[in-house]
């Protein structure tokens, strides 16, 4: 038995609980605020009052409570209520000349919009009766001490008087005002006071944080249940906020304007956020509340022009008509189907509608029931707290869902890297083939036109001579040698480090200048490493850098009939370049000699290759040191690195 409840208490869904729950409510609230008198006091119903602007007619009975935007034409201006006295208070408080007098108090549910009690012609209370600027009293409600000085004897001979300034468009005038005992009077006074006033303000607070949440997640994901949302509990706020000031600071056509559409937003914007929570298409209902919208703020600007407190009656009328159709429709059209979210709205929504009919028809018809406790405040609570709710819970899903999206980018970009690392693995070894290639084809080329050429020349010479020239035959094989050497010598890595590049060569090239009896005077000094086009200096950058300088000392061993050469390196400051620079003092270039020709050709050849610039001068131009005769050659590299 009890795990047969338990298994249906589990299995029962979580809206059929807050259904439950707010049924219960319902029902306490209903019980709450049905019409009950305070114990011990008496309810003045009727009264005597003098129009305003009515000189010194007689004045005239009108039954309690009195409202002046009733009357043909609305009142305006100050009116004097005359209550009075209950003999039944009297023979309740069993009064008699040598008793003290009963401590007795006055509440006045809605009294306004200025007003002041006076007791005996002696004024007991004032609300704002000077205050500058707009007033409106009836907001909230009072309660009044009767001084028990003033008080004279017997009882029935004491005179009230509430003293009323109105306001047209805000329903002036006065409620049944309530005599009795001052300790029960104050206790009714305080609960309705924190219904309406403290309540109030606790709403427009939760109202503000929902707002602000709903917009962070409108501007989150635009999602537009979200702004629907955001829009609904921004007008709430303004509504709540504006309710309980009896000062406003402004005018009153503005207070009545934002606080009448205000509510008019607020029912617009939350009916179009539960369509568009069920997910329903655009059809005439919808069109019904876009329609609301638009004429809610040209109703209401006539209302304030006409000052016709009627027009707002029907507004008001409008507002639930077209609310609580939209929501039957809601019903009907999403009857099947509907999960549990949206079932937990349904149930909100209605609760709200019930309270929003019960206060048209209490406050604005006559209904008998306690007028002093709306029951929208709790309708309002209800359904912020269930949009709160959805927004919980369509959040979650997002960060589920943008948890998934996450996850399945991460696979995503998992899959892609994979797929780019073996791209760049298989371009990587591409390219490493290119280069061997290119490498393979360089060594082909240099050796077949530097070492092919010589052994080839040197097997013509074996071949045409009868007895061969050893001597001629060991300088050709010596070259051939040379050539190896330089190949080989290019495939070490060097790293565009010129001062060792220079080093290997001076190996290769000292003996034939010592040969030739060429002084080499050798400034070689440390410089950062040389780029070729911004990359670092390779196999290929050598083996041209080699060519270039064999060519060079090749001429000047050939043609510059030069005793001495001067070899050096510097790095310029300004521009952070690398210079080498070798001199001779041998002839030079003269005016009558030409300064192209081949030789001079593969020297511009091989620097472009290199990326350096090339200068040929008389050495007398020669910058640093100290130039010698001849003919001083440059080549101006980048530095590895440099922008």
């Amino acid at each position: 038995m009890i795990q047969a409840a338990l298994r249906w208490l589990t299995q029962t869904p979580a809206w059929v609980w807050v259904a439950a729950f707010l049924a219960v409510i319902m029902l306490a609230l209903a019980a709450v605020s049905r019409p009950a008198q305070i114990e011990g006091a008496f309810a003045l119903q009727t009264a005597l009052v003098s129009p305003p602007g009515s000189g010194q007619s007689a004045p005239q009975s009108v039954a309690l409570p009195h409202s002046w935007d009733a009357e043909k034409p609305p009142w305006s201006g100050t009116a004097r209520y005359e209550l009075a006295w209950p003999a039944a208070l009297t023979r309740a408080t069993q009064y008699a000349l040598s008793t003290q007098p009963p401590e007795l108090a006055l509440y006045l549910p809605r009294v306004g919009a200025r007003f002041r009690v006076l007791l005996n012609d002696q004024v007991i209370a004032s609300e704002h009766w000077l205050t500058p600027g707009y007033v409106d009293t009836s907001v909230v409600p009072y309660h009044v001490a009767l001084p028990a000085a003033l008080l004279v004897r017997p009882l029935d001979a004491n005179r009230i008087s509430v003293e009323v300034q109105g306001q047209r468009l805000r329903n002036s005038g006065l409620s049944v005002v309530l005599l009795g005992p001052k300790d029960p009077v104050e206790a009714r006074y305080d609960k309705v006071h924190a219904w309406q006033v403290q309540a109030t303000w606790m709403m427009a607070a939760c109202s503000a944080l929902l707002a602000l949440l709903a917009g962070v997640l409108w501007l989150q994901n635009r999602d537009p249940a979200f702004g629907l949302l955001a829009l609904a509990f921004g007008a709430w706020v303004l509504r709540l906020a504006l309710t309980p000031l009896v000062n406003p600071p402004m005018p009153f056509g503005l207070w009545f304007y934002l606080h009448k559409l205000s509510f008019t937003l607020y029912c617009g914007f939350a009916i179009l956020f539960l369509w568009d929570v069920f997910g329903l298409q655009k059809n005439w209902g919808r069109k019904l509340v876009l329609a609301m919208l638009w004429v809610g703020p040209v109703w209401l600007g006539i209302t304030i022009l006409s000052g016709n407190y009627g027009l707002y009656r029907i507004w008001s009328g409008v507002i639930l008509v077209v609310s609580n159709t939209t929501f039957l429709l809601l019903i009907l059209r999403a009857r099947k189907g509907l999960d549990a979210s949206q079932r937990m709205i349904l149930v909100a929504s209605l609760v709200t509608s019930l309270c929003g009919i019960r206060d048209f028809a209490v406050v604005q018809l006559g209904v008998p029931g306690d007028g002093d406790i709306r029951w929208m405040t709790l309708g309002s609570l209800v359904f912020m707290l269930t949009m709160a709710w959805i927004l919980v819970q369509r959040t979650t899903v997002y960060l589920q869902q943008i948890g998934q999206l996450n996850h399945s980018l991460e696979q995503r970009v998992a899959q892609k890297e994979t797929q780019l690392l073996a791209a760049f693995d298989q371009l990587r070894e591409s390219e490493r083939r290119e280069v061997l290639q290119a490498e393979r084809q360089r060594l082909t080329r240099d050796m077949h036109d530097g070492l092919g050429s010589q052994l080839v020349q040197t097997l013509n010479l074996v071949r045409s001579q009868t007895v061969p020239d050893s001597q001629a035959i060991t300088g050709m094989l010596h070259h051939a040698l040379q050539e190896l050497r330089m190949t080989l010598d290019s495939l070490e890595p060097m790293e565009g480090d010129l001062p060792a590049i220079l080093g290997t060569l001076r190996r290769r090239i000292g003996p034939a200048l010592e040969a030739a009896g060429i002084e080499l005077d050798w400034q070689v000094q440390e410089v950062p490493p040389i780029a070729v086009h911004g990359l670092p200096l390779e196999s290929l950058g050598v083996m041209h850098l080699f060519r270039f300088l064999q060519e060079v000392f090749a001429n000047i061993i050939k043609h510059a009939g030069a005793s001495r050469v001067e070899v050096r390196t510097w790095a310029t400051e300004p521009n952070g370049r690398v210079v080498l620079s070798v001199s001779d003092n041998g002839r030079g270039i003269g005016t009558g000699q030409r300064e192209g020709g081949r030789g001079m050709d593969n020297l511009r050849t091989r620097a472009h290759a290199l990326g350096a610039q090339l200068r040929i001068a008389p050495a007398v131009a020669t910058s640093s040191p100290p130039a010698l005769p001849g003919t001083c050659i440059e080549l101006e590299f980048m530095v590895l690195g440099a922008p």
